[in-house]
């Protein structure tokens, strides 16, 4: 019977885990064209705060390169080389940035949210958005576990969503 339990909570234990860090899917504002998919090629990728949003130039700097990584490691296809004329960037502009608070998600689940909202824009050589999309991650997880996460581990979601920008438009 006791190692019925603590199988269970190993069960739970992996489930939980996978939560923070796990793909939310991207919503296209404007959707890239299908003549423009398999051409996509991207150079650059930055990131920047709207109006209102307390995030620092360093954790900014930080996910923008954590996300070049990211989609070097899970597109490779998509990025672009030196010799490559006809280059993209992305630009992620963070619309919300909450660390939330880790005593209220301890208290009860669903308080102290950790919230991460942004516009994704892909944007072409002559300065044009040629698609747009919105990607939210959010953590409300309760007790030890929602305590102990933070908006780095957040993140890693968060950018694996939108890295699915890119997965998805390829042919």
């Amino acid at each position: 019977m006791r190692s019925i339990g603590v199988a269970m909570l190993i069960g739970v234990a992996a489930i939980l885990a996978g939560c923070a860090d796990s793909v939310s899917k991207p919503v296209p504002v404007m959707a890239l064209a299908p003549e423009q998919q398999s051409a996509l090629r991207i150079a650059e990728v930055k990131a920047e705060a709207a109006p209102g949003v307390d995030i620092s130039q360093y954790d900014l700097d930080r996910i923008a390169q954590k996300l070049k990584s990211e989609l070097e490691l899970r597109a490779a296809e998509m990025m672009a080389g030196d010799e490559d004329l006809s280059s993209t960037t992305m630009k992620v502009v963070f619309t919300e940035y909450d660390a939330g608070n880790a005593f209220a998600r301890a208290m009860l689940a669903g308080l102290g949210q950790i919230e991460i909202d942004a516009d994704v824009f892909l944007i072409d050589k002559d300065g044009k958005t040629v698609a747009q999309y919105e990607v939210s991650k959010d953590f409300a997880f309760g007790g030890i576990y929602g305590a102990s996460t933070n908006i780095q581990d957040v993140e890693v979601g968060f950018i694996k969503s939108v890295v699915e920008i890119v997965k998805e438009r390829k042919t």
